[in-house]
């Protein structure tokens, strides 16, 4: 019975192999379909792929440095210049000021806390003075009850802060692709609408400029981030300003070799955040005479965050190679999209079906 079950099985039929049959319909319609769709998908692979996205290159991810200082508003001569307090609103110094803080008058070695960081910089926007001391007997802090207590405190606004201009200069490295430093390079910042902006070419805002380091007032890098004054409710969503709790904002450094077909022309784009939800703030202890006595400087303002990305690449025959083949792929969507019209949608799909499916006992016909 075994046996009489095993001669059932049509093995032939069970394990027929499939292979593609080439049928010339002589379709007009048909044709002219099947050689669009693969005049556009040249096109795409082509026009696109190779020489719109220029997906011929290799691309490195460059790594750098970044190098930020600040400044106070200048006169001609080069010294500190600030407007009188009482022509800012948000100094209580100003007539109409609804504000209680009066202003103090610092260049950027007070505003500017700690002095030198990796990409990053803290610009006070305002401060709370303490002055603090210890119990007496706690000279070593050997007990628990040497808790600082504060004996006076008072809190002031930084004067005209917007006006401060901050020199950012970068350089970067792409392994085995190229390097350079931002004043050999051609620069642009993009606004908050995602527009390049422009008269940015003269102090005190000049962007990109061949031999020269960027330069850019906090007031046109808040309104890149979409900040129109440091007086704008606070991020926080409380019912105060950013001007008082502070906010941090990142300036993305993108560079990129691909705005030309020419691989040398490197360029970078300033792109500003601005983190939602935010407020800084960092808290400087001085000590006068010993540790009994100290003064507690709570400062809020911006912390501003510069990062590098981007990509820059070199031709790369063996990349252009893999892009185009794969491309090619997509030869056969054509092939199907006409099949499929061809036997299941047209008219005649009973008659084109039969012509291109065919099932043939070849053994059969061998053995007759």
């Amino acid at each position: 019975a075994l046996d009489q079950k095993h001669k059932m099985v049509d093995w032939n039929n069970l394990l027929a192999y499939e292979t593609v049959k080439i049928v010339k319909v002589h379709d007009k319609k048909l044709g002219f379909l099947h050689y669009f769709l693969m005049l556009l998908i040249v096109g795409y692979i082509i026009g696109f792929t190779l020489l719109y996205d220029q997906e011929y290159m290799l691309l490195v991810n460059p790594v750098g440095s970044i190098r930020m200082s600040l400044q106070s508003p200048r006169d001609d001569h080069g010294y500190p210049k600030f407007p009188p307090a009482n022509s800012l609103p948000y100094c209580s110094q100003h007539s109409l000021s609804k504000y209680n803080y009066n202003c103090t008058f610092w260049d950027e070695n007070f505003v500017v806390f700690p002095v030198t960081e990796d990409h990053d910089m803290f610009i006070t926007t305002r401060i709370t003075k303490s002055t603090e001391i210890l119990p007496p007997g706690c000279e070593k802090l050997l007990s628990s009850n040497c808790v600082y207590t504060v004996e006076s405190e008072e809190s002031f606004y930084t004067a005209d802060i917007s006006s401060f201009t901050l020199m950012l200069d970068h350089s970067f490295f792409a392994d085995g692709v190229a390097q350079g430093n931002a004043v050999d390079l051609k620069g642009t910042l993009y606004g908050n609408d995602g527009k390049p902006m422009t008269n940015l070419t003269k102090l005190p805002n000049q962007i990109g400029l061949i031999d020269k380091p960027d330069i850019l007032q906090l007031s046109t890098l808040l309104k890149a981030g979409g900040i129109n004054s440091l007086d704008d409710k606070s991020l926080t969503g409380r019912d105060s300003t950013i001007r008082y709790d502070g906010m941090v904002l990142i300036i993305f450094v993108e560079y990129s070799n691909k705005v030309s077909y020419n691989i040398n022309n490197i360029q970078y784009f300033y792109t500003v955040k601005v983190l939602k939800d935010t407020k800084f703030k960092a808290e400087q202890p001085i000590f006068t005479k010993n540790v009994m006595n100290r003064l507690m400087w709570n400062r809020h303002g911006i912390r501003i965050i510069v990062l590098q990305t981007g990509q820059v690449g070199k031709f790369d025959f063996q990349v252009m190679l893999i892009t185009f083949v794969s491309g090619l792929g997509l030869l056969a969507v054509s092939t199907l999209v006409v099949d499929t019209l061809a036997t299941k949608i047209l008219p005649n799909k009973v008659i084109y079906k039969k012509y291109k499916y065919e099932d043939r006992d070849v053994l059969t016909l061998l053995n007759s």
